[in-house]
């Protein structure tokens, strides 16, 4: 399918979603709609199945040639400090952020306690918040892959957090969090 034809269809879909939203919020429709779309795990499920009805292939390779060995881009790290709810970490350089794994960017802004932020929904559940980037390359409600660019450090620091089932895990945990090929 080609690629006009898909942003028809989110678009379509989209202003069906909200379409029926304000309806229910004017009192037009009895039911409750907006009770079955209302976190980032109901868009995951909603882009899961645009994908399956539009025929969208999620293992196709691209050849390139590089070296096989997958490097973890959080793994090494210079220090890590406990900040608020999650750790503050250093690096030997700016480095880009990428995804773990399949998800959903969930937010994109600014936060008093990590400056410029993203946090991305993952489809195992886990959520991660990226804080002291330096630019952001993906946009609110966008899905991600493994490996895509969610935003670029300007420091050599960053600040993260990670909520398992609703749960922030403590700042002993991310560094094994971090370490290890988790998605």
């Amino acid at each position: 399918m080609k690629w006009k034809t898909k942003w028809m269809l989110a678009i379509i879909i989209a202003i069906c979603v909200f379409g029926f939203a304000k309806l229910e919020q004017k009192g037009f429709i009895n039911k409750p709609v907006t009770q079955y779309i209302t976190t980032g795990k109901d868009f995951i499920v909603m882009k899961k199945w645009v994908a399956s009805i539009i025929g969208e292939n999620e293992n196709d390779k691209i050849t390139v040639s590089a070296d096989p060995v997958e490097e973890l881009p959080f793994a090494a790290y210079e220090s890590m400090q406990p900040y608020k709810d999650g750790v503050i970490v250093s690096y030997t350089h700016a480095m880009p952020i990428t995804a773990q794994g399949d998800g959903l960017v969930v937010f994109t802004g600014f936060t008093r306690q990590s400056g410029k932020t993203v946090t991305v929904l993952y489809e195992d559940g886990d959520e991660v918040t990226y804080g002291f980037v330096g630019s952001f390359e993906k946009l609110p409600y966008s899905t991600v892959k493994k490996g895509d660019t969610l935003a670029v450090m300007s420091e050599e620091a960053i600040y993260l957090k990670v909520k398992r089932e609703g749960v922030v895990l403590e700042a002993e945990i991310l560094a094994t969090y971090f370490s290890e090929d988790t998605k």
